[in-house]
């Protein structure tokens, strides 16, 4: 009966244990999946995929000329299949403040609604 016991608190430890991990929700923004971004100031952006999905990608530090109208990003390394990883190098050239880098610290999904932003309305 004892071994049964154990048996079973072990059980239930280790789904106990990995309950949070199954819980956390795995962003994987693919480069060939990628629509549109906007920068939400100059540390986070708003990336929106094919299917509409919003993605909050969170930089390491603040990015100078991110919110630039005329910000264009260059990815160097992600690959098109390749989830956006933390610690991408992002290169931001703006006419204004020409190329600066900026390291990914995050990726979170389900990035704020925008109105008028991915809808019809």
């Amino acid at each position: 009966m004892k071994v049964i016991n154990g048996i079973v608190a072990g059980l239930l430890m280790g789904a106990t244990a990995a309950t949070p991990v199954l819980a956390q929700p795995q962003a994987c923004l693919q480069h060939n999946r990628m629509q549109s971004w906007k920068a939400l100031n100059d540390r986070v952006l708003d990336f929106t995929d094919l299917d509409r999905h919003h993605y909050t990608v969170t930089m390491s530090h603040a990015c100078l000329g991110l919110t630039d109208p005329q910000a264009h990003l260059i990815f160097h390394t992600w690959q098109n299949l390749q989830c956006l990883p933390p610690g991408e190098i992002i290169e931001v050239t703006t006419p204004v403040f020409g190329r600066t880098q900026c390291s990914v610290a995050n990726v979170q999904p389900y990035g704020p609604f925008l109105p008028g932003y991915g809808t019809s309305g």
